[in-house]
């Protein structure tokens, strides 16, 4: 009986991770039935064991892991349902699933506005702007090593492990080249840093995260094992960098700068950590409220964002100038049309020239490259309409001769007009013209009046710059676009495995394995196993099983389990989603092989971790 007890808590541990996230997990809405002995409940492990085998095949079988876990959490819930119809009972499955749900619900919307806030981010430059700045400064391999780890340890409490441990990935790859043997042992440490500095924060980790949602430890009760997560990662950091040469690799000239807005939003990001915590301990609400306040946060300052990258490119005034002491000499008064012609050429933007007759008398290279015709076609001709209409009319440098009322020329143009405030009679555009050069373009058009040394006016010139990349760009900061952008296979793998487990604790197994577990084996031996089991399963299963089973344990319990479930994985390259992304991107160099030879050192890590743990909280315990 044993045995089969230790396959069921080994299955459930599959399933739990993704159901800890939920707010504690699935914890069934009423007391289950005992189920565990009908074959609806035999036939529901079996469907769950194969359908989460595949989950670590992932990257092997090319099946993401979410589908087998989604039909396999409907089964079981179908199978649910028939044992609880055929005992006369049309009521409890339906409560229990909506329970299940609501878990999931409070998870989703959680790392919703977690993974939109990290994808704003990249997309700002924030994290290639860190890594630009350390693969620049020509560290040796040793430092680099322990700066990676240390930034690694304190950025994952925030930004997550797996986005940390992608982000000093990258810095490692990029500084190591082709030094296998270093790349490898700065991935594990990564690794390592990665899972110690999530295992102390609610923000680190789904793990944690579950574990705080479900008010088993508070927000600044995490704290209680800052030391152990620090011992965790320092122990086998120092023996492995003992074998790191301390030879300084090629240094890399890589320039990033972060895109407007990126400081203001890192600080919403912390502003919405601190709303979604406040939300918990002081107004009694979930913390995927708050989280989601901090998502409004977030979505009226992306508004800004784009008005701002929408109005920057806008109104450059003629030839990029922006006040009255700039204006290029091509504004001034000239003496002769060959003078003229060499200050046109000279610019790579796109600009010609018309008399006041309206004919052509200058049209530069980059007129030519930027409408496809070329000067001895347009010259001499009122043919400058035609790259930018369909049909004849005036363009602006016609328009500034012509010297019309503000509503009569901003009628012309539908995009956004004003007069340029350095230029007298000078005129800005920028629209959208559907065909300019064979495609379409979105270009900012200045005009001014040309005049002799009299001060007569003799002509206008206009320059067109095409910003259509820019425009693009700037359309693209949409908090919607972020929010697509959102791990969907993440997010319905955690509904599959809460779904799962929640149906699995409604037949009644996880009562069964919580006896087992927690009251035959003992709580602390039964926590230092689940970091052992996350190592194999992945953490996110394991504990969300243990929040589903609810054991009655101290804080010093709930904190113990917490640390090894954080750290456990890093024992094994598979054991948590920061090892196994790194091996999708170090792919070759960093492996499975490479971290299990290391797997001692770490083991010997999370063993001094766990004594750390009961030595400096002995009293919690």
């Amino acid at each position: 009986m044993k045995q089969l007890n230790l396959l069921l808590l080994f299955a459930t541990i599959l399933l739990a991770p993704l159901t800890l996230w939920a707010a504690g997990g699935g914890q069934a809405a009423h007391s289950p039935a005992d189920l565990t002995r009908t074959a609806y409940g035999y036939l529901g492990i079996i469907i769950f064991v194969l359908a989460y085998s595949l989950v670590p095949l992932e990257n092997n079988i090319h099946l993401r892991k979410s589908k087998p876990v989604l039909f396999a959490a409907g089964v079981i819930w179908v199978l649910l349902a028939i044992a609880y119809v055929k005992m006369g009972d049309t009521h409890t499955a339906h409560e229990a699933i909506r329970h299940s749900l609501l878990e999931y619900a409070e998870l989703f919307l959680f790392l919703l506005a977690a993974m939109t806030y990290i994808n704003a981010m990249e997309e700002r430059n924030v994290f290639q702007t860190l890594r630009a700045f350390l693969v620049s400064r020509g560290f040796t391999l040793r430092q680099v090593f322990w700066i990676t780890g240390v930034l690694a340890f304190f950025i994952s409490p925030i930004a997550d492990n797996l986005t940390t441990a992608l982000l000093m990935g990258a810095v490692v790859m990029a500084v190591g080249g082709d030094n296998k043997a270093f790349v490898a042992l700065a991935c594990i440490n990564v690794v390592v840093a990665a899972n110690a500095g999530g295992a102390f924060s609610p923000f680190g980790d789904i793990t944690t995260l579950m574990v705080w949602q479900k008010g088993k430890v508070t927000f600044t009760q995490f704290y209680a094992i800052f030391i152990p997560s620090v011992v965790n990662w320092l122990v086998p950091a120092i023996i492995m960098s003992l074998v790191i040469p301390k030879s300084a690799p090629k240094v890399l000239d890589e320039a990033v700068t972060l895109k407007y807005g990126a400081t203001v939003i890192i600080g919403l990001f912390l502003i919405t950590i601190a709303t979604a915590v406040c939300f918990h301990n002081f107004l009694h609400l979930p913390p995927a409220a708050g989280m989601m306040l901090g998502l409004g946060f977030l979505g009226m300052y992306s508004y800004h964002i784009k008005l701002h990258e929408g109005r920057s490119t806008r109104y450059d005034g003629i030839l990029g100038t922006r006040g009255r002491e700039s204006v290029n000499p091509l504004l001034t008064i000239f003496k002769s049309s060959k003078r003229l012609g060499r200050i046109i050429d000279n610019f790579d933007e796109a600009i010609f020239a018309v008399d006041l007759e309206g004919r052509i008398t200058h049209w530069n290279k980059g007129c030519e490259r930027l409408t496809g015709r070329n000067a001895q076609e347009m010259i001499g001709t009122t043919n400058q309409w035609q790259p930018f209409h369909r049909k004849q009319r005036p363009v602006l440098a016609d328009l500034v001769l012509q010297k019309l009322p503000t509503k009569t020329v901003a009628r012309q143009y539908e995009g956004h007009f004003r007069r340029n405030p350095y230029i007298e009679d000078g005129l800005d555009v920028t629209s959208f013209f559907q065909e300019m050069g064979g495609k379409p373009r979105w270009l900012n058009l200045s005009a001014a009046p040309l005049m002799d040394a009299s001060g007569k006016v003799i002509g206008a010139v206009e320059v067109v710059e095409d910003f259509t990349e820019v425009k693009q760009q700037a359309q693209h900061f949409d908090i919607m676009r972020k929010i697509a952008r959102a791990e969907w296979d993440t997010l319905m793998f955690f509904y599959g495995v809460i779904l799962c487990v929640g149906g699995l604790a409604q037949f009644g197994y996880l009562n069964a394995l919580s006896v087992f577990a927690y009251h035959d084996m003992g709580a602390t031996f039964a926590n230092v196993m689940v970091g052992f089991l996350s190592a194999i399963v992945d953490n996110i299963p394991v504990m969300f099983a243990v929040l589903t089973m609810d054991p009655t344990m101290s804080l010093g319990q709930w904190l113990l389990v917490t640390l090894t479930a954080g750290v456990g994985g890093s024992m094994l390259s598979i054991g948590s989603a920061a090892g196994v992304a790194l091996m999708g991107t170090a792919r070759g160099t960093y492996t499975f092989g490479a971290h299990l030879k290391w797997a001692p050192v770490i083991a010997l890590g999370y063993g001094a971790s766990i004594l750390c743990h009961l030595l400096l909280n002995a009293g919690l315990m």
